[in-house]
């Protein structure tokens, strides 16, 4: 074997058999997570969204928290026929509630949950295991994660570790498990892979996984972090911005009226980066899987605003 071809081997085993790194903390202040919230699943389509935060600390039983609160956010429904939710930008969070406690043990690579307002998402009314991120290959996920992918020793590898790999999300290389099950969010239940992401939770449904809640962004240290929220300076809503067509199957038209387009950028439903354009109105969709995707559009005068777009095949 030539020696050049090492390094790319080195590599790839370490990336494919085995996670390294600092461990990412979950349980910090000032974290948010966004969601969309669907109506039902024989109908996913986005009615309202929210945010979870955490803020502040407390001490129950001589164990430091942090204080868990749950933000409605506000929105609208730019369709003919509604509900087609999306978000108003900057997010504006309203109607505050304090939902748990959350504390994590960075040593042991465990988050524990002391829920404080009954919802789906909670496992239990006392403190339970939320995440455990020092499972290894082989290992059995813990009792709250294995029953909400719906788990069972009756279905092939479902909630057992497959692989352990570091994974791009959310703007950092990140540890995360990968095991299967069967989520049933929008769909009938399909055998599906899952991961479970340090300082995320569930790739598809965050911290707290409700069913009818889609994770589609995290902001570390305030909001206005979020990945496709850049800036506070946005186009006017009544502007005659529109995005074109849409759905599309490849290229996309951008029209803001009167102004020109500096830059347009493609991110994911998760907020993940994925390519930019310089100086045009029309950026090609084409390569990507379907589904829908986040316009981030920047004009030249300075304001941006995002659009959503959907990809089909």
């Amino acid at each position: 074997m030539k020696a050049h071809f090492l390094p790319l081997l080195l590599i790839f085993s370490f990336l494919s058999n085995g996670a390294s790194g600092q461990y990412i903390p979950m349980v910090e202040e000032g974290k948010f997570w966004i969601y969309l919230n669907h109506f039902d699943s024989d109908h996913p389509v986005p009615v309202t969204g929210h945010a979870i935060t955490l803020q502040g600390d407390t001490i129950v039983n001589f164990m430091n928290y942090k204080k868990a609160y749950k933000y409605n956010l506000k929105g609208y429904h730019n369709c003919q026929f509604p509900p087609c939710f999306q978000f108003d930008l900057p997010y504006q969070a309203s109607d505050k509630y304090l939902v748990s406690l959350i504390r994590e043990d960075t040593i042991q690579k465990k988050v524990y949950n002391l829920p404080l307002l009954s919802l789906e998402a909670f496992c239990d009314a006392t403190e339970y295991l939320l995440f455990d991120f020092s499972l290894d290959i082989g290992d059995t996920l813990n009792e709250c994660i294995y029953e909400f992918i719906g788990a069972s020793n009756d279905l092939p590898h479902s909630g057992i570790v497959d692989s352990i790999r570091l994974t791009a999300a959310f703007g950092k290389l990140r540890n995360a498990i990968y095991t299967y099950g069967y989520p049933s969010w929008g769909y009938l239940p399909v055998h599906d892979k899952v991961l479970l992401m340090e300082g995320v939770g569930l790739e598809n449904y965050g911290i707290f996984h409700e069913p009818l809640s889609y994770l589609v962004d995290i902001c570390e240290g305030g909001m206005e972090q979020c990945q496709i929220i850049l800036s506070n300076t946005t186009i006017a809503k009544n502007q005659d911005v529109s995005v074109f067509p849409n759905p599309t199957t490849g290229v996309c038209q951008v029209s803001l009226g009167e102004e020109v387009v500096k830059r347009i950028t493609v991110y994911s439903a998760t907020g993940v980066y994925i390519t930019e354009v310089f100086n045009t109105n029309q950026v090609d969709l084409s390569p990507l899987e379907s589904g829908f995707y986040f316009l981030e559009i920047i004009a030249q005068s300075g304001g941006r605003i995002v659009e959503k777009v959907v990809k089909e095949n």
